[in-house]
């Protein structure tokens, strides 16, 4: 398996530094204690969660310290870890990120406490994805054989998916991060039936992908012209239950938006193809 492609855009969102007006008041305490934005990832060993004190103003002597203490627990194993808080300045105002420093184990239960100094407190639980490995069937088929991906438990998680197939054939010398790539839309995939059902599956034909990332519906091309590995590749995203819903919010809103906090990682598959000339369905 090939781990290199994914661009995380809710890592991004989530580390970009928000600059408001200054003249801004505290928010009254019934809108909440903090705000708590993360996407821990499980490919990492360190991962960072933002917290801001949500009746603190955007200024620079409001926000230079916080009154937080941090704490993250193994529900299953009664571990709990303080976490570091970093602060960062911007323009003006301070932020915290705080530290996790251990890797995170998959299908597992966990809780973030972030407790102010007179006891209040917001926990929010985490459950971390599962980490199945992909079935693949059939290998080595033509272009126009559907070919089943499957993930197998994913307990109600859900997984987005894309296509690829790299643009042009370098030498050996180019890593695979440098290829040119392109790909296909992507496939948001939700557990079959139901949150009980325990898999996923993708049923895909490899032309079509192809047609649908590369070819632009040329009929005159076909996917043995572009598949010069021998294979296609699936890269997919695979997000804790319910977090995948939090990133779908495009804008940051400081006062409604209080809490976006979940675990992912991501993963691609090397799927071998056989790229021999044949007749098409159509041509029977």
């Amino acid at each position: 398996m090939v781990n290199f492609f994914i661009k995380y855009k809710i890592l991004l969102a989530i580390l970009v530094i928000y600059s408001c007006d200054n003249s801004v008041e505290p928010l009254d305490t019934d809108t909440g204690i903090y705000s708590v934005y993360g996407a821990m990832d499980l490919n990492k060993d360190v991962n960072y969660i933002r917290i801001r004190d949500l009746n603190a103003p955007f200024t620079a002597e409001a926000t230079e310290t916080i009154d937080a203490t941090v704490f993250f627990e193994n529900l299953e194993t009664g571990m709990i870890e303080t976490l570091e808080g970093i602060q960062q300045e911007y323009e003006g105002i301070y932020q915290y990120n705080f530290v996790l420093d251990q890797p995170l184990q998959p299908d597992t239960d966990y809780r973030l406490v972030v407790e102010r100094s007179d006891g209040a407190a917001v926990q929010i639980p985490i459950t971390t994805p599962t980490k199945p490995t992909p079935q693949v069937s059939p290998l080595n088929q033509n272009c126009f054989i559907p070919i089943d991906f499957e993930l197998e438990p994913v307990k109600g998680s859900t997984i987005a998916l894309r296509v690829g197939f790299p643009r042009e054939d370098y030498d050996d010398s180019v890593t695979w991060e440098d290829y040119e790539w392109r790909w296909s839309s992507t496939h948001v995939l939700e557990p079959e039936n139901d949150s009980s059902s325990q898999k996923i599956t993708f049923t895909f034909i490899p032309h079509e992908q192809v047609n649908d990332a590369f070819i632009a519906n040329n009929p005159t091309r076909y996917c043995w012209d572009y598949l010069f590995k021998g294979a296609i590749y699936i890269s997919y995203e695979h997000y804790s239950p319910g977090f995948y819903e939090q990133t779908l919010v495009d804008s940051f809103d400081i006062f409604g938006s209080t809490q976006r906090l979940g675990a992912l990682y991501s993963d691609t598959v090397a799927i071998p193809v056989d790229t021999s000339e044949v007749c098409t369905p159509d041509c029977f």
